[in-house]
């Protein structure tokens, strides 16, 4: 694990910690890093920090209760369109374990129709700490669902049926919950 880990097999996609930004600016520069994706609950760009790069801020805990799902068709684009247009894209959290590594994986399946396990394989690979909060595995399962339906339609409904009915509750909770699966 480094300050700055390439996810294989998938361009110039990075995913570490949010130190790395304060710490390492000159691995940045090397890595031809252009964007960031940040997902993290307070805001780090006060004051005009890290101008230098376009930014998206998803601002949410890492938290099985959270809700990544409704961010992942943005964050995927986002990242997808940095690449495509020949850009680097690091993707971070506070350690960059659990919400960067849901955000990198929701992007592979997206771009490669992965599953959820297969993405987080292939991030390992590069990063072997990444491991998604039970909850942010769950959703990466509905967003498997959701990229395999066969219309947008069916696709909002997976979605939507999910955002109702899903589980919530405290870490404890969480970890009986899977426990019993």
């Amino acid at each position: 694990m480094g300050w700055l880990d390439q996810v294989p097999r998938a361009g110039k996609l990075y995913i570490g910690g949010l130190h790395a930004l304060y710490q390492r600016p000159d691995l940045f520069k090397e890595a031809g890093i252009t964007h960031i994706v940040s997902v993290i609950d307070f805001n780090i760009y006060e004051a005009g920090a890290f101008k230098q790069y376009e930014r998206l801020h998803i601002r949410l805990d890492d938290h099985p209760n959270e809700n990544l799902l409704e961010y992942f068709n943005e964050t995927s684009q986002y990242i997808d369109d940095a690449l495509s247009g020949g850009g680097g894209v690091f993707v971070h959290c506070a350690m960059g374990k659990s919400r960067s590594a849901a955000v990198c994986c929701a992007y592979l399946m997206k771009k490669y129709a992965v599953s959820p396990d297969q993405a987080l394989s292939q991030i390992c690979e590069g990063r072997p700490v990444c491991s998604p909060n039970v909850g942010f595995m769950e959703q990466l399962g509905i967003y498997d669902k959701m990229n395999r339906a066969s219309t947008a339609e069916e696709s909002e409904h997976i979605y939507q049926t999910w955002l109702k009915d899903r589980f919530t509750g405290d870490v404890g909770h969480w970890e009986r919950r899977l426990s019993k699966l």
